[in-house]
């Protein structure tokens, strides 16, 4: 569950959380990125370690790719945030470093909100 600083703006708050979540993958940290995941899809699919590895490397096409930190690349991944129009949260897609530069791979989260704050969901990676 992601707990807002109630001063800052949605898009700060989740600007922050994709960013360290990378970060996790960059370390190798996949379970402990999975594990700041709070619900399944709208579709039912929960995220595991080797079914994220599996995206990112199946973007590379026999390549090997690793997640970058983002703290050490230029620009800002182009973060895109759309408030639901019934309410129940945001989207918000960034795109995924990898190799030291940002990539045309794209994170999709939902942010929905619950008491106390906002579960966080990935819907999907891939290339928008």
């Amino acid at each position: 569950m992601l707990s807002p600083v109630s001063t800052e703006e949605p898009g700060v708050t989740f600007t922050r959380f994709v960013r360290g979540w990378f970060r996790l993958l960059a370390q190798e940290a996949f379970a402990v990125a999975i594990s700041q995941l709070d619900e399944p899809t709208s579709y039912g699919e929960r995220w595991n370690p080797a079914k994220l590895q599996g995206v990112i490397q199946d973007y590379a096409r026999s390549q090997s790719v690793r997640v970058s930190d983002p703290a050490t690349l230029a620009g800002d991944g182009s973060p895109s945030l759309v408030k639901f129009t019934d309410g129940r949260g945001f989207s918000f897609e960034h795109y995924v470093p990898l190799d030291g530069e940002w990539s045309d791979l794209t994170a999709q989260f939902e942010f929905l909100h619950r008491p106390g704050g906002y579960a966080v969901v990935l819907h999907d990676i891939h290339v928008l």
